[in-house]
C-alpha cells in the first residue's frame, strides 16, 4: 500500500492553503479532493469546456479564490492531486479509503490534515421538501458555476452575510428576488463595529452588498423567519412571520409571499465525519455549527499528527479556513522534520495575527446569527425530518422513550440517519429535537456515529476493496 507523507484532504480554501506552505516548507504533499478541479465549494472552478464570461456575476469571492488558485498552482508540479477521490472510510492504523474512477482504493499517510468544509444547515418546517425549495449554498451554486436561476420570484430565508452574497448574485444574473427575510437583529451596532474594526476588505464587501440589495430594491425584513412553503407539487407561496429573540413565531405576524422559489440558509454544520471516524475528540460548540474536533493552537486534534482545518474545524468563513490552513500546514510539516520549532512559529505569526482579527470579527456576526431554538419548533407532526426515509416528526417523537439521550438508539428504532446521506440532513435538527425533548443540552446527546461508507459509494466497488490497492 502506497503512504503519503502529508495527506491532505480536500482542496477548499484550508487545503489549499495547507498545501502551499507545507510544500514550500519542503514536505511531500498530496492532496484528495472529490471534485474534478481545485477550488471547493466557495471557490468552485468550473468544468473543462466551461468558461467565465463576466466575472463580476461570481462577486469578490471568485476574485479572492483566483489568487489563491495562482498561489496553489506556482506549487502544483510539487503535489501529488488526486481528483474526484471520494473518501468513504479512515481506518485507525492510518489508512484510509477512496472511490477513484469508479475503483476503490487504499492510502496510508504519516500525517494527515482533514480540511473537507461544511454545509448547510437543514431545518425542517413544514413545505422544506416541496420542489423549488433550495439550501442557500445550492441556490448559490446554480449561479455561480452554472448561470441557472433558482426560480422567477425568489425568496431568500435564514441569516448572515451570505444572503446579501447570493441576493447580489441572483440580480446581477437578471433574476428577481422578492424579499430577504433575516432571523437576526443587530442589538448593539458598538459590540458589531468593534469586531469589525480593521476588517477593510470585509466591510467594502458587506458595502456593496448593502447597495446592492438596496439598488434592486429588495425588502429585507429583520427579526423574520419562513415558517411554511406551500403549493401543489412545487412552491407556490411562502408565509413568513416576524420572531421574538429566540426565534418563535409572534402571532398575528404572518404574512404570505407568492414566489417559486426559497433559498434558505440558516448557517453550516461542519462535516465531522472523517474526524470521528479517525478517533478524534469532539466538543460541540453552537457558535461554530455544531459538534467539531478538538483542536490546539497548531490545529492538532487530539489523535496525534492528524489536523483539521477550515469550516470541518467550526464554520467561521473561508478566511479564517485559509489561515488555520496555513497554520496546520506549516505544522504537519514541522512534525515531519522539514521545520524547527523556531522557524515553524515564525511563519506562522502572520495568520495568527489575521486570525485573532477575523475571530473577533465572527465572535460579534455570531451575536447575531447562532441558531436560537424556536428554529427547531417550526416542524408539525406530519413534517418529514429524515428525507431519505421519509420519517415524520410525529414518529420521530414516538420512538423518543423518556430515558433516551443516545442518537444512535433512536436510529435503531426508526432507520433514521440510515439513508443515502448518513444523518447529514436530519441529525442536526434529530440533535435539537431530542434536546429539548428532554429538557438537557446537545452537548450531553450521544450523537450519531459514523460507520463507512460515510458517502454513498457502489457496493461493486467496497466489496472489491482489498485494502491494498496503489493510488
Amino acid at each position: 500500500m502506497k503512504e503519503a507523507e502529508l495527506l491532505i484532504l480536500g482542496s477548499g480554501p484550508a487545503g489549499l492553503a495547507a498545501a502551499i506552505e507545507a510544500t514550500r516548507a519542503g514536505a511531500r504533499v498530496a492532496v484528495l479532493d472529490e471534485n474534478a478541479r481545485p477550488g471547493g465549494q466557495i471557490y468552485r472552478q468550473l468544468n473543462s469546456g466551461f468558461s467565465v464570461t463576466d466575472p463580476d456575476v461570481l462577486g469578490h469571492d471568485y476574485e479572492r479564490g483566483q489568487e489563491l488558485l495562482a498561489e496553489f498552482g506556482s506549487i502544483a508540479n510539487r503535489v501529488e492531486y488526486l481528483d474526484d477521490a471520494l473518501v468513504w472510510d479512515i481506518s485507525p492504523d492510518r489508512e484510509l479509503a477512496f472511490l477513484r474512477r469508479e475503483e476503490s482504493k487504499s492510502l496510508g499517510y504519516r500525517t494527515l490534515i482533514i480540511a473537507v468544509g461544511a454545509y448547510d444547515r437543514p431545518v425542517p418546517f413544514p413545505g422544506w421538501t416541496l420542489p423549488g425549495v433550495f439550501t442557500a449554498g445550492g441556490g448559490q451554486r446554480l449561479v455561480k458555476t452554472q448561470q441557472v436561476l433558482p426560480g422567477e420570484r425568489i425568496l431568500l430565508a435564514g441569516t448572515g452575510p451570505l444572503q446579501l452574497a447570493v441576493a447580489n448574485q441572483i440580480t446581477d444574473a437578471g433574476g428577481k428576488v422578492e424579499a430577504i427575510v433575516e432571523a437576526g437583529n443587530i442589538d448593539s451596532w458598538m459590540s458589531l463595529a468593534r469586531g469589525a474594526w480593521g476588517q477593510w476588505t470585509l466591510i467594502a464587501d458587506a458595502w456593496r452588498y448593502w447597495s446592492g440589495i438596496r439598488k434592486a430594491g429588495i425588502p429585507l425584513w429583520r427579526e423574520h423567519i419562513i415558517v411554511e412553503a406551500r403549493g401543489d407539487g412545487r412552491v407556490e407561496e411562502a408565509v413568513v412571520a416576524r420572531v421574538d429573540e429566540n426565534w418563535r413565531p409572534v402571532p398575528g405576524t404572518q404574512r404570505t409571499l407568492a414566489v417559486d422559489a426559497v433559498c434558505v440558509g440558516y448557517g453550516f454544520v461542519p462535516s465531522v465525519e472523517l474526524t470521528r471516524l479517525a478517533g478524534c475528540e469532539h466538543r460541540y460548540e453552537p457558535r461554530l455549527g455544531g459538534w467539531v474536533p478538538t483542536r490546539g493552537d497548531n490545529m492538532e486534534t487530539s489523535v496525534p499528527n492528524i489536523y483539521a482545518a477550515g469550516d470541518c474545524a467550526g464554520v467561521a468563513g473561508s478566511w479564517v479556513a485559509i489561515e488555520e490552513g496555513r497554520i496546520a500546514g506549516l505544522a504537519a510539516a514541522r512534525a515531519l522534520g522539514y521545520l524547527s520549532v523556531e522557524d515553524a512559529a515564525r511563519r506562522m505569526q502572520p495568520s495568527r495575527e489575521r486570525l485573532a482579527g477575523l475571530l473577533r470579527l465572527r465572535q460579534a456576526l455570531d451575536e447575531i446569527s447562532v441558531p436560537r431554538p424556536g428554529l427547531y419548533e417550526l416542524a408539525t407532526d406530519d413534517t418529514i425530518v429524515c428525507r431519505c426515509e421519509e420519517l415524520t416528526l410525529g414518529e420521530l417523537k414516538a420512538a423518543l422513550a423518556e430515558d433516551v439521550a443516545d442518537l444512535n438508539e433512536v436510529k435503531r428504532i426508526t432507520r433514521v440517519g440510515m439513508g443515502n446521506c448518513q444523518g447529514r440532513m436530519c441529525g442536526p435538527a434529530l440533535l435539537e429535537i431530542l434536546a429539548r425533548h428532554r429538557g438537557i443540552s446537545p452537548a450531553d446527546i450521544t450523537y450519531l456515529s459514523p460507520r463507512p461508507p460515510i458517502r454513498p459509494v457502489p457496493m461493486a466497488a467496497v466489496a472489491a476493496h482489498r485494502g491494498v490497492a496503489q493510488a
